[in-house]
């Protein structure tokens, strides 16, 4: 949709029916369900670089740059999505386990889950050549074969609870969904063994239809209540900003690096439209584009 940073409320009316239609489906039941059933995100596995590195190895890329190594280390992820493959992928680069914190818990060996998981291994040594795939690790047999070396943890981020702690804790695109970020950084501190490393990438831009538009923050201009008209059934993100995370995660007694920051054009942001809450945020917060969190016990 053309207009970006001079759009009125007004044109906007289309989509925002639309959004609204959506969340009212998905308040009915049988429509629920059955939605539920089918994948939330994700793609079917079609071999291309750009789906592997997105979905099988942006994880993994992520932690070993900002970390030595996985070897011998346990790991937790919040929300991997339809399948395990970013899972699958730490523990051939060396984690001795991998553990899955999820409120839904699809079937992670289904068909189009395993066609991921053998491709991935397939076309490991062309991405990691000097880090040979397991003979242990048999795509055939993964999740469901691999006993402890594979846990879940169900519920969501706000009701999931734990006893054991992990070296590493981590999340991809979880934390902009989540009800509550104050849960969401304590969490991350609960599960977190002393000495180890959260890593949490956080996407603040816009999702669905308002990607279309000029300026990426359109979808912070609603109110509160109409906002949770369009997205409450759906899991819409929740509109925090990079400065309340922050805040979040020093309540948890964490201590916080921020790398692979990215930014939106000031020339692209129109704050003046945006409601009074978010007017009177930091700029450097409301332009943030998306960040990694590398969180660490002070």
């Amino acid at each position: 949709m053309a207009g970006g940073t001079r759009q009125t409320l007004l044109a906007l009316a289309p989509d925002v029916a639309r959004q609204v239609t959506k969340n009212v489906a998905m308040g009915v039941p049988p429509v629920r369900k059955a939605r539920l059933r089918r994948p939330r995100a994700g793609a079917k596995f079609t071999g291309s670089d750009q789906l592997i590195e997105r979905y099988a190895l942006q994880a993994l890329r992520t932690v070993l740059r900002h970390d030595q190594d996985l070897v011998g280390r346990s790991v937790v992820e919040f929300g991997p999505g339809d399948n395990l493959v970013s899972g699958l992928s730490l523990l051939a680069a060396g984690a001795a386990s991998y553990t899955v914190l999820d409120r839904f818990v699809p079937d992670y060996s289904a068909p189009e889950a395993k066609r991921w998981y053998r491709g991935l291994a397939a076309a490991w040594p062309e991405y990691y050549p000097e880090r040979p795939w397991p003979r242990w690790l048999e795509p055939a047999s993964f999740p469901e074969g691999l006993g402890e070396r594979v846990g879940f943890i169900a519920g969501s981020i706000e009701e999931a609870r734990g006893d054991d702690r992990f070296d590493l804790v981590c999340s991809f695109q979880v934390g902009e969904h989540v009800d509550d970020v104050g849960e969401f950084a304590r969490l991350t501190a609960d599960l977190m063994k002393p000495g180890g490393l959260g890593i949490h990438r956080v996407d603040f831009g816009p999702h669905d239809c308002w990607e279309r538009y000029d300026d990426p923050l359109t979808f912070l201009r609603f109110s509160p209540p109409l906002w949770a008209a369009m997205g409450s059934n759906r899991g819409t993100p929740n509109r925090a900003r990079h400065h309340e995370f922050l805040e979040a995660f020093a309540a948890a007694g964490l201590r916080i690096d921020c790398v692979d920051r990215t930014w939106f054009s000031p020339k692209q942001v129109d704050v003046e439209r945006l409601p009074g809450r978010f007017r009177s945020m930091p700029i450097e917060s409301l332009l943030t584009e998306s960040v990694v969190y590398l969180a660490r016990f002070d």
